[in-house]
């Protein structure tokens, strides 16, 4: 998605793809995947993964509640795009080392060209 990443860092405070090997927890990383494109509205999965080390998934639930909060009917602009963000499926996720926690929330978001 080329410079809109950079538009949802600053709007997520996530990652794009991957963190930094030094990355502290929790921390939280974002990727996004187009679904579907027609007349000027393109849709795409926004999934974001909240990702701590901490025996409970209470603060990486707490972080997925703010960023839910955040971004659930978000409009913002962003590159000559009007962009709105709805919550999706959300869950935790288990990881084969159990001192990993792992929330998912998989948003949908609708990018629309403005017309000049």
């Amino acid at each position: 998605m080329g410079g809109l990443d950079k538009e949802l860092e600053e709007l997520t405070g996530a990652y794009c793809e991957e963190a930094p090997e030094d990355a502290a927890y929790p921390y939280m990383v974002f990727s996004s995947r187009r679904l579907t494109e027609d007349a000027g509205q393109q849709v795409y999965m926004l999934e974001v993964n909240a990702w701590d080390q901490h025996p409970y998934y209470s603060r990486a639930e707490g972080m997925m509640d703010g960023l839910e909060g955040k971004l659930h009917r978000c409009n913002f602009m962003a590159g000559g795009h009007l962009i709105r963000i709805f919550k999706g499926a959300r869950q935790n996720v288990p990881d084969p080392d159990k001192t990993i926690k792992r929330v998912r929330e998989q948003f949908e978001m609708h990018v629309y060209e403005m017309e000049d």
